[in-house]
């Protein structure tokens, strides 16, 4: 369901809302139940806990503000009221930025107070009216669950009604033995025979205010969710006792939606837990609604020690506590909920440390014990990690320097010095005696020297030599201990029996996937037979195929049909389909040719008169292209007419009931890659000419020079001009079809000096052949 809710993503991390009074088994159980589905229970939270923190996101008091909420929860079959206290402190990186901080103060619980509860008055009181009006039926009606049922179904859509009306039809069609019943019910009569559930009302409240020593006149506002608190005496009751407890009238706040309001609380619960999501901060302490207390026995029972209380109720859950003691043996620690024993954890490893590696240590005390009893904030309390520790007392040894006489006579000697003689005393008794330690250090072996004045007469050898002394150490040894916990009745679910059980969910998981697999097979299965006897009348299919290929088709599918479908596994259904789709689908293909083929003419057509025009274009009007590209592409577009004749032609002798001798697909493939051929030499651009830069005259000129020096010189004769122009085009049109643009412009620049020759030399002639008639002839 949650899956399905978060669009098939998969949901591995829960908050759990519980009751707040939950037992610590009845946690435990949600987390194995948790573990078993495959989630991880991040954490429990209190139902109306979670209430208030959805309406932190919508509150915050202002700084140094104190406020005391009451959440009234009336569900259907229970009756939560909490205390929570709203404050704020300064949080986040924005100065001035708060965070609402609460704190709850006490909770309670009435299991015995809710809408379902007035459901079973309404349906008892109806069922009495039944039994008065038909005596008959009177005895056995109240026997039939079925009938019973069908009471509290009304009785439910009944108190909705009266809820905004005073007064209710009752109507139950077929209740008993096809007997209907109608009847009526009024406001007053309803809250008449529900007295006894509504003088609780205001129980849970005042139980939660002595848990937190809290009087109606502490409390600054009111919030009621649930479903039963919509009814009309539920509201009039409460606001009464409201006002009347109050210090003023407390509204019934209504902000919260009852509905969804602790799924969204929980939520954000889960998002403040983790770094993957920015939400709105809010701090958040619960407490827990029972006592636990732990005692340390002897695993044998022949002693033990006090009971301790740990965690007294309304402790704030998240607690860490320890257990401190001194003991040689191996030990039991008992775990109790209110009284009552619930696991005992015996811790072994002790005794065998003591008697064997440890037996030797000289230790200054008996062992120290410490063992970690967690409340955490799902309000799960368990004995981990107990730990021993000693102190060992043991001697080492420790070389101590003796301070050197000669020094010290010196000094004494010098001792009423002035203040700059007594510096330069030192300088020099410092140097005597690192002197005088040297020459002890190497010759040790020898006899110290007599000296000869009377501050060192007294110094021997034995003064230089180091004192060794014995000086005590502790050291301490810490070794974890092993912990077994034995539980008591109602046990929980341990690790083994969860993971055989997660594997069992999973085997089972597997199992439903598998038959909604196969189930889905035998439908399409199914949906195959019915569908190809359709396909079968066709005219299409009748067109392309012969009559035994259809009666072959009919045939499959009247065994397929008529078959034992019991016990078929995955792979027969995924046969028999393949079978059917390989003996109908050669005829839809042979039909959707056939449809097809129609129009495939007129698109070769289309596609070779497109090619045309760019082959037209192409010898026209880009000259620059390389011939042996065109030829190419002319060769493919010739291979591609000589295909297109040779299978319109098979197909044509071929019937409509035989494979084609060509598909659409080939032929567009083949036409496609064809245009994509030519519209490639269509792309290729001109190559553009290179002018020569102009620079400074100076330069131009010497250029110019330079040019000239190294170009040939021009024919003097028009025959040789004309020869060599023919010579020179041919090597320019070879030299752009071979895109050597280089070569091209220096033939170009020679064409041009040969056709100005030309021009000049014809000039010339004219000019000889037609002398001036103005002047005289010579005599």
């Amino acid at each position: 369901m949650a899956e399905e809710s978060a669009e098939g993503k998969p949901v591995r991390d829960l908050v759990v809302t519980v009751p707040s009074d939950a037992t610590l088994r009845q946690r435990q159980a949600i987390v194995a139940a948790g573990e078993i589905a495959g989630c991880r229970v991040l954490s429990l939270v209190h139902e109306t806990s979670a209430f208030a923190v959805q309406r932190a996101v919508d509150v915050t008091p202002d700084k140094g503000v104190s406020e005391v909420y009451l959440f009234y929860n009336a569900g259907s079959r229970k009756t939560e009221v909490s205390l929570v206290r709203f404050e704020s402190r300064i949080a986040g990186m924005v100065a001035g930025k708060l965070a609402p901080v609460l704190t709850v103060l006490g909770s309670a619980v009435d299991y015995a107070l809710g809408g379902h509860f007035l459901d079973i008055l309404i349906a008892e009181n109806r069922l009495k009216a039944f039994q008065e009006k038909y005596p008959r039926l009177a005895s056995g009606v109240e026997k039939d669950p079925r009938a019973l049922r069908k009471l509290l179904t009304q009785a439910q859509k009944t108190k909705a009604i009266l809820s905004s009306n005073k007064v209710a039809p009752f109507i139950v069609e077929s209740l008993f033995q096809d007997q209907d019943f109608q009847s009526t019910i009024n406001r007053a009569e309803f809250e008449k025979i529900s007295e006894g559930i509504f003088s609780r009302l205001t129980a849970p409240v005042e139980k939660a205010l002595k848990d937190a020593n809290l009087t109606m006149k502490d409390v600054n506002h009111v919030e009621v969710v649930g479903g039963a608190w919509r009814v009309p005496k539920v509201q009039e009751m409460l606001s009464e006792y409201f006002k009347k407890e109050g210090s003023s009238e407390l509204p019934l706040g209504q902000h919260l939606n009852g509905e969804e309001a602790a799924a969204m609380g929980g939520a954000l619960m889960a998002a403040n837990f983790s770094s993957s999501f920015r939400v709105k901060k809010i701090f958040f302490s619960d407490i827990t609604a029972h006592e636990y207390a732990v005692q340390v026995t002897a695993l044998d029972g022949s002693w033990e020690k006090n009971l301790t209380t740990l965690y007294p109720v309304g402790t704030p859950l998240g607690g860490k506590k320890k257990l401190s003691f001194s003991l040689e043996e191996d030990f039991m620690v008992k775990l109790f909920e209110d009284g009552v024993l619930m696991s005992e954890y015996s811790v072994t490893g002790l005794k065998e440390l003591l008697d064997g590696k440890w037996k030797e240590y000289n230790m200054t005390g008996p062992p120290k014990i410490t063992a970690s009893v967690p409340l955490e904030m799902s309000g799960i309390i368990e004995v981990k990690q107990p730990l021993v520790t000693i102190e060992e007392l043991y001697w080492v040894n420790v070389t101590k320097e003796k301070p050197n006489k000669t020094a010290n006579a010196t000094s004494n000697k010098t001792a009423n010095s002035t203040d700059d003689a007594k510096g330069d005393e030192a300088k020099a008794q410092g140097d005597e005696a690192k002197a005088e330690g040297d020459e002890a250090e190497g010759e040790e072996s020898k006899e110290a020297e007599t000296a000869t004045e009377n501050t060192t007469e007294n110094a021997t050898e034995d003064d230089a030599e180091p004192e060794v002394t014995w000086k005590q150490k502790k050291k301490k040894h810490e070794k974890k201990l092993t912990v077994t916990r034995m539980d008591y009745n109602p046990k929980p679910l341990t690790e083994a029996r969860i993971k055989e059980l997660k594997k069992k969910m999973e085997d089972q998981a597997e199992k439903e996937a598998e038959v909604g697999a196969l189930a889905g097979l035998k439908n399409g299965l199914e949906a195959a037979i019915y569908g190809s006897r359709d396909k079968l009348e066709k005219d299409e299919i009748i067109k392309v195929s012969t009559e035994p290929q259809r009666e072959e088709v009919t045939k499959l599918c009247n065994e397929l049909e008529e078959q034992d479908w019991t016990g078929l596994k995955k792979t027969d259904y995924e046969n028999q389909l393949k079978t059917l789709q390989d003996l109908l689908g050669p005829l839809e293909e042979r039909a959707l040719e056939y449809e097809e083929r129609a129009d495939l003419p007129d698109t070769v057509k289309e596609a070779l008169d497109a090619v045309k025009q760019m082959q037209a274009h192409i010898a026209k009007n880009m000259s620059w292209v390389n011939s042996s590209k065109t030829e190419a592409a002319e060769k493919k577009t010739d291979e591609l007419k000589e295909w297109w004749s040779k299978k319109t032609k098979q197909q044509k002798e071929l019937l409509l009931s035989e494979a084609p001798a060509y598909t659409k697909v080939d032929v567009l493939e083949k036409l496609s890659k064809l245009k994509k051929e030519w519209q490639k030499i269509m792309k290729l651009k001109k190559p553009k000419e290179v002018k020569p830069k102009k620079g400074k005259a100076s330069n131009a000129t010497s250029a110019d020079d330079s040019a000239k020096a190294e170009e040939p010189a021009v024919p003097g004769t028009v025959e040789e001009v004309e020869k060599e122009l023919a010579e020179l085009r041919e090597k320019k049109i070879a030299a752009v079809e071979n895109e050597d643009f280089d070569a091209a412009h220096v033939l170009k620049q020679r064409e041009q000096a040969l056709m100005k020759q030309l021009a000049k030399l014809k000039e010339d002639g004219e000019a000889v052949e037609k002398p001036d008639s103005s002047e005289k002839p010579e005599l």
